[in-house]
């Protein structure tokens, strides 16, 4: 979870789940495009997204609206001080923990020998074992508590006495859970799970003895009003200082004053915290958890009608792992699963209807039933939410979301999406009924369609009229042209090489990988000196057993300077996708062109991270960057995956080598425009659901049914408006919808319409210099310079403002894009 949905929470808050200081990036919500018109399957499920940054929240402090609050998230308090020229020989032998002494403490075996806390540049994925996690960190926490009470006797209102003092302690505590985090989503196993949930509380609390300190929070505050100080500080340090004092507010740092119930109020603050933590862990496993236990195994080959041979093979092969036949993708049996790589194709292109309303059952109903029922989660969860967003002073969580995004209120994403509605709403009715004529002529088709007809009839649809499938055209893309193509486009973009770390050098070096498929690239400057800038993970291929689906970004290492020397530590990333594995040795991974546009968007988040020029660790990259601008980067890069040029790079066919025929490549270009308006409408949804759910909405009391409207009824209600097509009486998506009930896209889903805004017209100044090659380069170096460059340091409305030249965005490129006719010039 950016999604698509896609969401970044830190490693350490994604398991504490609850971090005042340690705030959330982009977490490991799955993040897919949620533009894809393909993978809108009736309303099952929104594409899946990850997540990004925690909402930060606006604080009431003693009865009074506090003054000096601004958009934006809390930022992580860091530290360390590691430089990284290129791949060191002996990386292993360094502690991450480079500042050991600067409190003592660290008398713990386990900061010697624990292989999650002994790294310093790259982790040793080879040595970490599920029983090194409870050790570590027990060792850290116990270390980061002790060294930050003895600190916070001395802190001061300056920079060093203050962020100076305080971000070693953070980045000990990032990187290894971020770690741990990273692996639980990736390398899944009962063993991990109940580590996991072992270490939870216990960052829980350290996160919110940080974000609670009353001494930390004075020197700041005393910082922020002292006029000298204030102005001896850059600007970024000024933005930093502003955000964290306002992350603290909304950590509930007021509770720690003296005051009559401040007391009571500071331990159920904090138990509210404690309890959603686990709330959140609970509700992803059980979406895991069912997602792994569906399967349909399927013995008659003619009910499979329609599957492309490609599907066919994957199904068996889901067979054999499930314990049935041989993988025989000719005679079966073969095996129908809830995982994206297989539900998206299977409901797309299998004739058996009955078939198909059994799976789109089985997704629809996902972890609602049974010891997996995420409903009661939900309720506790939003009553939960609502009680912390009352304690801070505000009407309702949503408020208290938006006050610290670009939006800034509920009022303002709800009309940019209401605007959405009125422009999509004419295309979208114009497309379900050419759907429902073409159903009827061309199918023989029953109608009114159904929502597990929607999917199918869709591409047949395309098929028809572009004349391919989309299996078709994934014969010409095959993974490892499709990433050099990217790189390709990233170099001449931005200027900067991308090159695979190979296996021989990864062995010279000892570095190794959670999995014998994952891939390291290093990222260097195009210039002469080819100057080292970053490092990323590449894991690409599905493996249901023990990986969660969707797509996403996440932060290994964060770019720092070290003040004293001068040196960069440069920036890790994990870049996580889901795409349908080789089916052999000699076969590569042919890929959907939604798993094109995927990889590119989540190679967008990647470059915000890697070309950061932010020194500052608490804003470097993708961290500060408001949640409704942070998905700009990701959403920036798909639109070169449709353009002529890249799209004739990137294809060949699989087995022939020959370049994708025009007339395939038109409909490739044309794909996104094609039933635009249903894909946009199911984001609307999805986006005015989440809002309702955490404005309006007063959750069932725990164990009731009868009072007031279930979750699903709300649901139900806002379909009347955006579902062209009305979902079921059994609909239970709610269930797993894990943007914003296991991840950080609570009152945030809208963030990805409202980015859309601003990656489309950021693109339109490329496309503006259509018919200069020079001023195009210009344009993309200069969207480097700013947009991939600043990172959290800048208000993204100056980001915007220096990059394109004007304060306004404007929404026609959108509209253009996608097909459809423009309501307003602007927003």
């Amino acid at each position: 979870m950016l999604r698509s949905i896609t969401s970044f929470t830190t490693s350490s808050q994604r398991l504490a789940a609850a971090s005042p200081h340690v705030r959330q990036l982009r977490s490991c919500m799955p993040r897919m495009s949620a533009r894809n018109n393909s993978s809108f399957i009736g309303l099952g499920q929104p594409a899946p997204l990850r997540s990004r940054v925690q909402p930060s929240r606006r604080l009431q402090l003693m009865g009074s609206a506090s003054k000096h609050l601004i958009s934006g998230a809390p930022l992580t308090i860091r530290r360390a001080l590691a430089t990284l020229s290129d791949i060191p020989s002996n990386y292993k032998k360094s502690s991450s923990v480079s500042n050991a002494t600067l409190s003592g403490g660290k008398d713990s075996p386990e900061f010697t020998t624990n292989p999650i806390l002994t790294w310093n540049e790259f982790p040793d994925f080879g040595a970490i074992k599920p029983e090194h996690v409870v050790p570590a960190m027990e060792a850290l926490v116990q270390y980061v508590e002790k060294a930050f009470t003895e600190r916070s006797q001395n802190f001061t209102p300056t920079w060093e006495g203050t962020m100076g003092m305080t971000q070693d302690l953070d980045d000990d505590l990032e990187r290894a859970s971020g770690v741990i985090t990273h692996l639980s989503m990736v390398k899944d196993s009962p063993e991990l799970r109940k580590a996991v949930e072992e270490i939870q509380p216990m960052l829980v609390k350290i996160s919110l003895k940080m974000g609670q300190s009353l001494e930390f929070y004075d020197a700041l505050v005393k910082m922020r009003n002292d006029e000298k100080t204030w102005n001896s500080l850059d600007k970024e340090q000024q933005r930093i200082v502003d955000k964290t004092i306002q992350g603290m507010r909304l950590s509930g740092v007021a509770f720690g004053l003296e005051g009559e119930g401040n007391a009571e109020k500071r331990k159920r603050f904090n138990e509210i915290q404690e309890r959603k933590a686990q709330l959140n862990l609970k509700f992803s496993n059980n979406v895991l958890d069912a997602t792994k236990a569906y399967v349909k195994i399927i013995e008659n080959k003619a009910d499979l009608d329609g599957c492309p041979k490609s599907l066919m093979q994957s199904m068996a092969k889901n067979a054999q792992a499930k314990g049935h036949g041989t993988g025989d993708a000719e005679n079966g049996p073969w095996a129908v699963t809830l995982d994206h790589p297989t539900f998206v194709p299977f409901m797309m292109n299998v004739k058996n209807r009955e078939l198909r309303e059994t799976v789109y059952y089985a997704q629809l109903k996902k972890a609602s039933e049974g010891e997996q029922d995420n409903e009661p989660i939900i309720n506790e969860i939003l009553s939960l939410r609502k009680e912390e967003s009352a304690m801070l002073g505000f009407p309702s969580f949503g408020a208290m979301s938006l006050s610290k995004k670009m939006a800034s209120k509920v009022e303002t994403a709800t009309d940019i999406l209401d605007r959405l509605y009125k422009a999509t709403l004419p295309a979208a009715k114009r497309e379900l009924e050419e759907l429902t004529e073409f159903a009827k002529q061309r199918l023989n088709h029953p109608t009114p369609l159904r929502p597990w007809d929607v999917s199918f009839v869709g591409e047949e649809y395309r098929k028809d009229r572009f004349k391919y499938s989309a299996d078709q055209i994934s014969e010409y893309l095959v993974f490892p042209r499709v990433i050099d193509t990217l790189f390709e486009v990233s170099k001449d973009s931005f200027g900067i090489h991308v090159s695979e770390v190979d296996a021989a050098e990864q062995a010279k070096t000892g570095l190794t990988t959670w999995h014998k498929d994952v891939k390291i690239y290093k990222v260097q400057d195009d210039g002469p000196e080819k100057k080292l800038l970053a490092y990323f993970y590449g894991d690409f291929y599905a493996r249901s057993e023990e990986k969660r689906s969707g797509a996403w970004m996440d932060v290994c290492v964060t770019r720092m300077k070290d003040p004293s020397t001068g040196n960069v530590r440069v920036p890790i990333a994990y870049m996580i996708c889901n795409q349908p594995p080789p089916l052999s040795d000699s076969e590569p991974s042919r890929m959907k062109f939604q798993d094109v546009t995927t990889l590119f968007h989540e190679f967008g988040h990647c470059l915000q991270h890697m070309l950061t020029t932010v020194d500052y660790p608490q804003a470097s990259g993708i961290k500060g960057v408001e949640w409704d601008f942070v998905e700009v980067a990701s959403q920036f890069m798909e639109n070169f995956a449709y353009e002529p040029q890249w799209l004739d790079r990137m294809s060949r066919h699989y087995k022939t080598n020959e370049p994708m025929p025009q007339d395939m490549k038109e409909t490739v270009m044309k794909s996104r425009q094609c039933l635009a308006g249903m894909a946009m409408m199911r984001q609307i949804h999805f986006a005015t659901l989440d809002l309702e759910l955490h404005t309006n909405y007063t959750p069932r009391a725990k164990d009731s049914t009868k009072d007031g409207d279930s979750v699903f009824d709300v649901d139900r209600r806002i379909a009347q408006k955006t579902c062209l097509v009305p979902p079921v009486p059994e609909d239970r998506f709610l269930c797993s919808f894990s943007h914003i009930f296991g991840g950080g896209y609570a009152a945030g889903y809208y963030s990805y319409k409202y980015s859309e805004l601003y990656s489309a017209d950021a693109y339109a100044a490329l496309e503006e210099q259509a018919q200069s090659e020079d001023s195009r380069k210009r344009i993309g170096r200069k969207y480097r310079d700013t947009v991939l460059a600043y990172g959290g340091a800048t208000d993204p409305r100056q980001v915007w403002k220096e990059f394109r030249g004007r304060d306004d965005v404007q929404v026609d490129a959108l509209l253009r894009h996608s097909g459809l006719t423009s309501a307003s010039a602007s927003a």
